[in-house]
């Protein structure tokens, strides 16, 4: 991700099990660390007591980074889609959310460990979708679990809070074949249609899978 000429890389960094946290480098054009960014140009947070997975980076008009992923939660030991928005130097923006991270629980399984974001995009008019996959059920028979992935997308407003004007909620999930659907990547058409693909298991292999929503989420 381009930051005017610079470059931004997100993802993860680990101090130690289970403990894994967002991690955010800022270097200048020429490749060198940017010390304008979190003083050394790089950063870690923290968003729960255990893993913290960032995949995705986006740049917000005004110069705010947002970078998504999941965060597994300390007590339900469950992840769920994690999002942050830092401002320009680096700081958490505390405009977001109250301290500039924000956590959503979607899926129904109980295998520990059922939301992952994987990829987010800006809409023009400030607000955020972030997609990825969710657990919706889980079969377990003696030691063998049987577990079933769906598409997952979520809309926030650009506050943090979910965005009930889509899908009822802010949160929805898709189905595409009878096992698992894992969704990597969302992109937002012009006319405010919102793309996401991925894989679908068709009970053999996985296939290529792409959807496309309209933009109340249906």
């Amino acid at each position: 991700m381009l930051f005017r000429s610079k470059i931004l890389v997100a993802g993860h960094s680990s101090s130690g099990y289970p403990n894994t946290d967002f991690a955010l480098v800022r270097y200048n054009a020429d490749g060198s660390l940017d010390t304008t960014f979190s003083e050394d140009g790089k950063l870690t947070t923290a968003i729960s007591t255990r893993d913290d997975i960032g995949y995705s980076v986006a740049l917000q008009p005004d110069g705010k980074i947002l970078v998504a992923g999941y965060s597994n939660d300390s007590i339900r030991f469950e992840n769920d889609f994690a999002l942050v928005r830092y401002n320009a130097d680096g700081s958490l923006d505390t405009t977001f959310s109250g301290d500039g991270m924000v956590t959503t629980a979607i899926g129904t399984g109980n295998d520990c460990g059922n939301d992952w974001g994987r990829s987010i995009v800006l809409q023009p008019d400030g607000k955020i979708l972030v997609a990825g996959y969710s657990n919706n059920f889980s079969n377990v028979i003696g030691d063998f679990a049987f577990f079933g992935y769906d598409f997952a997308l979520v809309r926030y407003n650009a506050d943090g809070s979910l965005d009930t004007t889509f899908s009822g909620d802010g949160k929805l999930t898709t189905a595409i074949g009878t096992g698992n659907d894992f969704s990597y990547s969302v992109v937002l058409q012009p006319d405010g249609k919102i793309l996401v693909t991925g894989s679908s298991f068709n009970g053999s292999n996985l296939d290529f899978a792409l959807v496309r929503y309209n933009a109340d989420g249906s």
